[in-house]
């Protein structure tokens, strides 16, 4: 997952962005970076590492302009080699550009190969790349023009938002697959540009507009495209050429960023994260109850899930492991190695509320398993007399190719083992899952379909996917086993 905040319009909009991006940290701890527009020209830092290190006022003082755009990343396709660190800038037909994305494309190797064999010449590894050379090569008199016709080309998930010397462009693909937001600034006159109108804030969760102090106006739609006029403020709505081809295709938002990867605060599609997970944990103590003492969480996204459980099933809610904040997510540490000593480091055991009592521990899901393993050993030795495991969601069977980290089959754990094979490996006394019917009846009514589809996307958990490249991709995989 990434993250993308932009903003026009604001005197000290490298200050702004650099507050959007921390708000964003959770969706990308390997590398950050920052455009900002000033005077026609585009100045752009990026670097390896948190927000907080890469931006010190130093650096911030080195990017002026009233415009910006950022960007958070953990890689998932392309790696996370230097040149891959977005916002990506370059000078398209002679004009300035940054851009940042969020998502996979499923077609990126296709598309990298034909743009090859045409001439094009690559820096990096990321399919964000691939978008860059396919604008510059775009029919179109402006680069709205050029984006609505990129997107009939794109396969796959993509959040673009584009910044040029005259416009802010930010755009969702047909499906929907990944949040993007918009925000108007709440004025401070001091702060913002006199002749505009509308101080306008783009942002992959709303958590980041409570912070720089934005009211949320609304989601931007699946295959939408909006134009904000960087000398005026004006903004305008497109439809992208995409949706018209994808007409029958309900949307498939990624139910995982409603699971894990949003922060609590944040509203996704119109729907409160921390309510939503809540009320995932109720409808899991309903379906799998356990005789326990205490509920504890996995935290930090067990906890809302943890809480609801508790309620339902009216058990004592404690909090049982402490965790380090200054250790990042787990998930996604790029490698096993270090994903392993980071545990360790993130949590930490109440010996005084484990010993001796009967645990139901709430987690948001199980990927590769390594973690889960590795604290329910935690937990035995603290002394717990039971450890029964329950997962606010489906079994994750499947590769996202859509830009969630688990890219191989046989790295996930649920695809190898049946049910009581995973209870012994975990060693756990019992282990239960959410059901996916229940998820997808967790959709709100004013996101459902015409059909009444939930419009999410489950394809972790089904191995149902929105195109045929994907599942392609599934069968090209090496060494895969044939899951369920």
């Amino acid at each position: 997952m990434c993250g993308i905040f932009a903003l026009t319009h604001h005197r000290e909009a490298a200050h702004m962005a650099f507050l959007g991006l921390f708000a964003l940290q959770h969706r990308g701890q390997e590398s950050a970076g920052l455009s900002t527009l000033h005077k026609g020209q585009i100045t752009v830092h990026r670097d390896v590492g948190l927000v907080a290190d890469i931006f010190s006022p130093d650096i911030l003082s080195r990017l002026p302009g009233t415009a910006a755009l950022g960007h958070v990343r953990y890689s998932t396709a392309g790696g996370d080699a230097r040149a891959n660190i977005q916002p990506l800038a370059a000078r398209v037909n002679g004009q300035h550009v940054a851009l940042a994305h969020n998502g996979n494309l499923v077609n990126a190797p296709e598309l990298r190969e034909d743009l090859e064999r045409r001439g094009a010449i690559f820096q990096g590894t990321a399919d964000t790349e691939i978008i860059l050379h396919l604008l510059a090569q775009a029919p179109g008199a402006d680069m709205g023009a050029k984006l609505k016709h990129i997107s009939g080309l794109l396969e796959g998930a993509f959040t673009l938002v584009l910044m040029t010397q005259t416009h802010l462009y930010a755009c969702v693909d047909a499906l929907g697959y990944r949040p993007l937001s918009l925000a108007k600034f709440n004025h401070e006159p001091q702060s913002f540009l006199g002749d505009a109108p509308e101080c306008w804030v783009v942002a992959s969760e709303t958590c980041s507009f409570e912070l720089v102090n934005a009211r949320f106006e609304r989601d931007i739609l699946p295959g939408e495209l909006i134009e904000i006029e960087l000398a005026t403020g004006k903004c305008s709505t497109h439809v992208l050429p995409q949706v018209r081809s994808l007409a029958q295709s309900e949307p498939r938002r990624c139910v995982f960023e409603h699971i894990y990867f949003a922060r609590p605060d944040s509203y996704l599609w119109g729907q409160s994260t921390f309510l939503f997970r809540e009320t995932l944990g109720e409808k899991l103590a309903a379906q799998a109850p356990v005789d326990a003492d205490l509920v504890i969480p996995i935290p930090d996204s067990g906890v809302p899930m943890a809480m609801g459980y508790a309620r339902a099933s009216k058990l004592p809610y404690a909090v049982g492991l402490i965790r380090n904040h200054y250790v990042g997510r787990t998930f996604i540490e790029p490698t096993q190695t270090i994903r392993n000593f980071r545990l360790r480091l993130k949590l930490s055991p109440l010996r005084h509320v484990i010993e001796g009592k009967r645990l139901v521990v709430v987690d948001d899901s199980i990927v590769r398993g390594t973690t889960s393993r590795r604290i329910v050993e935690l937990l035995r030795e603290a002394g717990a007399k039971e450890v029964h495991m329950r997962i606010g969601s489906p079994p994750v069977k499947f590769p996202c190719f859509y830009g969630i980290d688990t890219p191989k089959r046989r790295e996930l754990l649920a695809q190898q083992m049946s049910l009581s094979e995973m209870r012994e490996e975990l060693q756990v006394d019992s282990l239960a899952y959410l059901s996916i019917d229940t998820l997808h009846q967790m959709a709100p009514q004013k996101q459902r379909t015409s059909e009444g589809g939930s419009g999410l996307c489950d394809s972790c958990f089904s191995g149902c996917y929105s195109d045929n490249f994907a599942q392609r991709r599934l069968r090209e995989e090496p060494n895969a086993l044939v899951g369920g």
